[in-house]
């Protein structure tokens, strides 16, 4: 990696943490699906991993989708989710860092995050150094060659006239219906959760193109719920799986890192581990 590129990019280890702590990449809790209700024990579940890992943590990735739906009006914002909130204040609280990004479900998400509960929004993509590497961030919706239609409907999500023209609509009107596209959206996709599509995947086909650029070391998806680390070229593709039937994250430590399930018995699961040190001789 080029000096000047490395010196104009954070550190993905938070300035002023204490040192040999370890770093925790989450995504697509999709949290209020398919009901507030039946996302209760899902949520519970990320908390008590959250508790867990706190102790050892120098910050928190959250990439995405953590809530299935989300829309803040200029006094209000969607009913539930306080022990979730709670929970992820608590840890801000005891000066562990949480960042974040929006997915395509909750890309509704404004300052409510930021600004009562003390979470960093992160842009996507986000690029930061550690330990000598690149590492590229992003919640994958937008990345490498997705049909046109994804392009279309993110694209419309985004506008800032169909956000300031939704507000219009009372609170309880655009919230069901907020959640009945995004239930739409999460069944339809759904079939390709858990299928890998090998050559055809697009952030495959994404991060090989990038190798024919400058390419990061570390390339740390959500969005498509498969839970995989792969070597690719001089890189590393890690997919995060999700937090809805996996309950999966990324760890990285100085020296290692381990893609683990938390299972529903309160154990952690290896799925993959490797050395860091390794993947540098190697690059």
């Amino acid at each position: 990696m080029p000096s000047n590129q490395a010196k104009s990019l954070p550190s993905l280890y938070p300035e002023g943490a204490p040192p040999r702590r370890s770093l925790f990449f989450a995504s697509d809790l999709h949290a209020g699906a398919p009901s507030r209700q039946a996302s209760e024990t899902r949520e519970r579940h990320f908390i008590q991993w959250l508790e867990r890992h706190a102790p050892e943590a120098a910050a928190f990735y959250l990439l995405g989708d953590i809530w299935d739906f989300w829309f803040e009006y200029r006094h209000a914002v969607p009913k539930g989710h306080t022990r979730l909130l709670a929970a992820l204040a608590e840890v801000v609280e005891a000066a562990i860092p949480i960042y974040f990004q929006v997915g395509n479900h909750d890309c509704w998400l404004t300052d409510y995050l930021t600004q009562e509960i003390g979470l960093k929004r992160l842009s996507d993509p986000f690029r930061a150094t550690w330990q000598g590497m690149l590492y590229f961030l992003s919640h994958g919706h937008r990345i490498g060659p997705i049909p046109w239609t994804d392009k279309l409907a993110y694209t419309l999500m985004e506008s800032r006239l169909l956000q300031k023209l939704y507000r219009w609509l009372h609170p309880d009107i655009g919230l069901y219906i907020g959640r009945f596209l995004s239930g739409r959206s999460r069944q339809a996709h759904l079939p390709m959760d858990d299928i890998d599509l090998g050559e055809k995947e697009y952030l495959r086909l994404f991060v090989k193109a990038e190798q024919r650029k400058a390419p990061a070391d570390w390339y740390i998806f959500g969005h498509r719920h498969l839970a995989l680390v792969e070597r690719i070229g001089s890189s590393y593709i890690v997919l995060l799986g999700d937090w809805i039937r996996r309950y999966t994250f990324l760890k990285l430590q100085e020296g290692s890192w381990g893609l683990y399930t938390y299972s529903l018995h309160h154990e952690i699961l290896p799925l993959i581990e490797g050395s860091i040190l390794h993947l540098r001789k190697e690059a």
